[in-house]
């Protein structure tokens, strides 16, 4: 009778040799890879947002809207979105080469304290980083880091997800303050995003949970996104940041391969 390898076994063993290296951190995986922008607002005081620099791509800056009037760098590593008085929806995108399939990571982090006296539920703000298919200025999103105050007291963070087919990760409740640092996971290859935040500045993270991309999606251009008036509350952003993995041949990808044929060899010792 011939040895057949169960298939549970062959399917968990397949997988395990199929799927991406990403490490135990997922900061580490972002480290790992190669920025495409960052902005980490170590400008001059008062520096506005189109004038920060994109240390990454210094070529690839964000560009101005007129609706982020007010809000500013503060002198100290972060870009304070509180001089921002207005109700509009801001955006402020920068540029970078088309991106198909592989990895990419979006870090957002931030900081924020809201009024919990003041709260207007037809104005919820939001703060996103957004991962957009097009360019220039497109509204395409493909994947973003999305926080929006639901109530006088909370914050709901969640991965969204748009196009034809997609799944948001699930969502996140948080307090009226709060400090956080998020890396957003989007696998064009696989069509899936997940959202890993950190409350202790990196040392460990907790996940949303996964959900799915549109697979005609990509990314051109990034966004950072403000939306309502910031003025009687404080959010202040540490990081925006973006980087791209391309997979290469590793020790765990040879590990995987390893590890499947001494399963299969202890199976056909059986």
């Amino acid at each position: 009778m011939r040895n057949v390898l169960p298939k549970p076994m062959l399917a968990a063993l397949f997988a395990a040799a199929l799927s991406a290296p990403c490490g135990a951190d997922v900061l580490d995986d972002f480290n790992a890879a190669t920025l495409i922008a960052d902005f980490q607002f170590d400008d001059a005081l008062g520096t506005d947002i189109q004038d920060t620099l994109n240390s990454a791509n210094p070529a690839a800056p964000f560009d101005s809207d007129v609706d982020f009037a007010g809000a500013a760098t503060n002198g100290t590593g972060q870009f304070d979105a509180s001089g921002k008085d207005n109700t509009q929806f801001a955006t402020a995108y920068s540029d970078s080469a088309g991106i198909a399939g592989d990895t990419v990571y979006g870090l957002f982090e931030v900081s924020w304290a809201f009024d919990e006296s003041i709260y207007d539920p037809a104005q919820d703000e939001e703060f996103r980083l957004s991962l957009i298919t097009f360019d220039p200025r497109s509204t395409f999103v493909t994947a973003e880091t999305f926080f929006t105050r639901t109530s006088a007291t909370e914050v709901e963070m969640f991965g969204n997800a748009v196009g034809t087919g997609p799944i948001d990760t699930p969502a996140v409740l948080f307090g009226s303050s709060g400090s956080l640092l998020t890396i957003l996971v989007a696998d064009l290859d696989a069509d899936t995003i997940e959202l890993f935040y950190s409350a202790d500045g990196g040392a460990s993270f907790l996940s949303t949970g996964a959900g799915v991309l549109d697979p005609d999606r990509g990314v051109e251009s990034l966004r950072l996104v403000l939306n309502e008036d910031f003025s009687d509350d404080r959010l202040l952003i540490e990081r925006f940041a973006v980087a791209h993995l391309v997979p290469e041949p590793s020790t765990a990808w040879l590990a995987a391969i390893a590890a499947f044929a001494l399963a299969l060899g202890r199976w056909w010792r059986r």
